[in-house]
């Protein structure tokens, strides 16, 4: 079971379901709303640390054994990257998207592959080499549309094993 949790005003509850049950095979549930901490905001860049969203959502969760998706509104990055559209912690079995750059008249397409691919991530895969794979790096929007909603075969052989 996939916990979601949403910041406040961001309501992606179904499309994020149903991206990762037809996906992933993946139930979920709406956990709760949550406000991002003042401490994330990075005043120099006007962006949001990623890695502390991800590690406020894992201290508020009360079963640590379940896979925790956030989805967020604002702009994120992780250390050495000018931006990103999510992050998987597979320490903590937590993972943000955020749905700030995923904008225009495929923004639900957009966050239905990034919600598919941070929680591949949380399931054990790694970045595909097939640009059509869902489990693909995507370095811009671009990419992000070119690729499937879907696991390649490879990457699907490897969730069954």
């Amino acid at each position: 079971m996939i916990e979601i949790y949403q910041q406040e005003h961001c309501d992606y509850f179904d499309l994020t379901a149903k991206a990762l049950e037809q996906g992933l095979a993946q139930r979920s549930r709406n956990v709760a709303t949550f406000t991002i901490p003042e401490k994330a905001f990075n005043p120099l860049r006007h962006q949001y640390d990623a890695m502390t969203i991800i590690n406020h959502i894992a201290s508020i969760s009360h079963d640590k054994d379940n896979i925790k998706l956030s989805i967020v509104d604002k702009d994120i990055y992780s250390h050495g990257m000018n931006y990103i559209f999510g992050l998987a912690d597979p320490v903590s079995k937590t993972a943000v998207v955020s749905t700030y750059r995923l904008t225009g008249g495929k923004k639900h397409d957009r966050i239905s592959k990034e919600v598919v691919h941070e929680v591949g991530h949380l399931l054990g895969l790694n970045h595909c080499t097939q640009t059509s794979c869902v489990m693909h790096f995507s370095h811009t929007i671009e990419d992000t549309d070119n690729k499937n909603q879907d696991l390649c075969g490879q990457c699907r052989s490897k969730l069954e094993n």
